[in-house]
């Protein structure tokens, strides 16, 4: 993460996406003080975190969710999946180009991508956390590739889009890799 973020905008960007998944998935919500220890250690992990081309090695996220779940006490372990996310978001690089998972079907012709079960447990719904596109692309032009690309159309992708294409996600992306 890029050392010139002011913290306090990364605090409520990292606040507004853990509130907005902790809601969509009726999980308990994080009062001010537990919201800020994560983001704090999220944080800390900045300069800790191998940077590179690739992923970002499962050891290393594996350790940093164990790190950042230590802050909470009692222990909150429901909140793995979502840390795994937002580290990844935070701190993975830009994929070289976009995966095209958003609307892959598998051999039984479900697309789980565009399924809304599936991605109310995304941090970045349809779309993979490290897409070039959230950078590359504006909110409006992002939003008309997928709702072209949408299997039930336009009208259900729009029905959703928070869960589909969450923008605040953009935002943390954003400001964690570009400073913006």
């Amino acid at each position: 993460m890029n050392d010139k973020i002011p913290r306090e905008d990364f605090h409520r960007n990292v606040a507004a996406v853990v509130t907005r998944f902790l809601a969509q998935n009726g999980l308990t919500p994080l009062g001010g003080p537990e919201l800020r220890m994560l983001a704090a250690e999220l944080v800390s992990l900045g300069g800790e975190i191998p940077v590179g081309a690739d992923e970002l090695p499962d050891q290393v996220v594996k350790n940093s969710v164990a790190r950042v779940l230590a802050v909470f006490s009692p222990p909150r372990p429901e909140l793995a999946n979502l840390v795994k996310q937002l580290i990844k978001g935070c701190y993975q690089s830009d994929h070289a180009q976009c995966r095209e998972s958003y609307h892959e079907t598998d051999a039984a012709g479900r697309c789980r991508r565009q399924e809304l079960a599936y991605d109310l447990a995304r941090v970045s719904g349809a779309h993979c956390v490290d897409c070039p596109y959230w950078r590359e692309w504006s909110a409006e032009d992002h939003a008309a590739r997928l709702a072209n690309k949408w299997r039930g159309g336009p009208a259900e992708f729009a029905a959703h889009r928070e869960v589909f294409l969450p923008e605040d996600f953009r935002a943390l992306r954003l400001l964690a890799q570009n400073g913006a």
